[in-house]
């Protein structure tokens, strides 16, 4: 079961707390049954047939009279996905939080997901007075600042306690049929109660931009501001920068990146400690579970837990032979450095600042995005190279297939520099293999120089393999890349593939990456 999407927020506490639980109670009611003169809801199961050809099952359940939750399961009929919304309301005597998470489950492991709120938390937020999540307030259509309102969203941006991702839109420059609001309003919706959406008229985008600079956006582009403070001198690769031109290009497939990367960082938010009253369950009783999954998919599970459990093992035996590894190399680098009086220096770096490589980051497309902008001198990385990363920004290793991505990315262009500089012992496996600080692991687990040999014989699968190239170094433009960075052993079809072609020897002295995507678009005799 993935969580794709998770809302949370507070609202003040009427002096009423059993008359505000009904009003909530009445609008989930009504949601369940797609009714707007609903059947009050019972504590226990349920059953109804709703739109869409779906059956919906629901189970109810009241903790005591300030607190009520509801599991809503829905699947239509001979459909392998099954969807689960979880809400969950408790009053604590100041106010009335609300809890609304949903989540899938699919035999069809390759399913594209179009992420986007329940309608269920555009009625429970319109049936709020003031909701918040920390000190950020929640809209549930977009914001229209005019020029003396800029301050507003600089205000809301440089503020540390900012618990939501605000989605800027600037209108574009000339002549336009306003669709530019449509596409924001279309955000908003799917978005809700996750990010805040902000418009921003011609007159107004100027404005904005004398704030923050090339921090800001111009000519019916979009931001994604996430949450941290942003000032004029901040790291712009954090917060993700959409073109016009590319809205252009494919509108929907944007406002499906956009809405992906908040919803991914929603379902990271700590659960409030104020809705332990539920328990660890789900929602389900310890006994709904009863006869629901036959013993022959518990093995099947419990195998597929057994390889996950050997793989996550491996991978952590490895980390610790490379951090020890690593740990020797700057232990002897920070005696040699204080040896020679350069204490000063040591110090001096232990932080990343502003203008730095950054360190980490949040999803495999900021891994890319970082990698255009810092990397660019080694590394070749068109944007053609990167395909399909939504579904991997959206999976529950999103984060670490991000991070495992970047050092991975990293790793390429430390070694075209390191052979520009003179380093000549071999290829790539050899450079990490002898041990660099940016070196990727020199293991069959993760690291392919060449594919098998069944691959390379047969024309559909070594056709998926070739990617644009610098015309410097092919001059068709396309080249067949074999080798390649296996992001993670695990994670089936979804797991991130890099493959790179190395011409560090060539006329452009770069590593050339073809892609950044999921295995599925490259399928060997085992996938395929």
């Amino acid at each position: 079961m993935s969580v794709l999407y998770r809302a949370v927020w507070s609202d003040a506490a009427t002096s009423n707390h059993a008359l505000a639980l009904d009003r909530l109670r009445a609008c989930v009611a009504a949601w369940i049954q797609e009714t707007s003169d609903p059947v009050p809801m019972v504590d226990g199961h349920s059953r109804f047939e709703v739109s869409q050809g779906r059956h919906r099952k629901v189970f109810a359940r009241s903790i005591n009279s300030e607190a009520f939750e509801v599991s809503a399961t829905d699947q239509a009929l001979g459909d392998p996905t099954e969807w689960v919304t979880v809400i969950r309301v408790v009053a604590d005597g100041e106010r009335v939080h609300t809890f609304v998470e949903l989540s899938m489950s699919s035999d069809d492991l390759a399913r594209r997901v179009a992420v986007g709120r329940p309608r269920i938390v555009h009625e429970l937020l319109e049936a709020a007075g003031k909701p918040v999540l920390g000190t950020s307030g929640l809209l549930t259509g977009p914001l229209a600042l005019p020029a003396n309102g800029v301050t507003i969203l600089t205000d809301m941006l440089a503020n540390p306690a900012r618990s939501l991702p605000v989605i800027v839109c600037a209108e574009p420059n000339g002549e336009h049929d306003g669709a530019w609001l449509r596409t924001a309003g279309k955000i908003a919706a799917r978005a809700e109660g996750i990010a805040v959406v902000i418009t921003l008229d011609a007159k107004a985008v100027v404005a904005f931009r004398r704030e923050l600079g090339q921090l800001a956006i111009w000519d019916g582009g979009m931001r994604v501001y996430v949450p941290s403070v942003v000032a004029r001198d901040s790291e712009g690769w954090r917060h993700r920068y959409y073109v016009r031109s590319r809205f252009e290009e494919s509108v929907s497939s944007v406002i499906d990146r956009i809405v992906y990367s908040v919803a991914q960082l929603s379902t990271r938010r700590r659960v409030p400690a104020v809705f332990r009253v539920f328990g660890e369950q789900s929602g389900l009783p310890v006994d709904a579970l009863d006869g629901m999954i036959p013993a022959g998919e518990l093995t099947e599970a419990r195998d597929q837990w057994e390889f996950d459990l050997e793989v996550a093992r491996d991978e952590q035996s490895s980390l610790e032979r490379e951090l020890a590894g690593a740990n020797g190399h700057l232990a002897r680098l920070k005696d040699a450095l204080i040896a020679q009086g350069l204490a000063d220096l040591l110090w001096g770096t232990l932080h990343e600042d502003p203008d730095s490589i950054p360190d980490e980051v949040q999803v495999t497309s900021e891994a890319v995005l970082a990698a255009q902008m810092y990397l660019s001198d080694w590394l070749s990385l068109p944007d053609s190279a990167v395909r399909e990363l939504e579904d991997i920004d959206t999976a529950p290793e999103a984060y670490n297939w991000g991070n495992k991505t970047w050092r991975g990315l990293r790793a390429l262009a430390a070694y075209a520099e390191d052979r520009a500089n003179g380093w000549d012992k071999g290829g790539f496996w050899e450079w990490c293999a002898s041990g660099p600080l940016l070196g990727w692991p020199a293991t069959s687990k993760k690291l392919s120089m060449v594919e098998s040999e069944t691959v390379r014989n047969n024309d559909k699968l070594s056709w998926t393999r070739v990617f644009e190239i610098d015309r410097a170094v092919q001059s068709s433009g396309e080249i067949t890349m074999l080798a390649h960075l296996k992001i993670s052993e695990g994670g089936g079809n979804l797991a991130p593939r890099v493959y790179f072609y190395d011409d560090t020897g060539g006329s452009t002295k770069q590593m050339h990456v073809g892609l950044v995507g999921p295995h599925y678009l490259v399928p060997n005799k085992s996938t395929n």
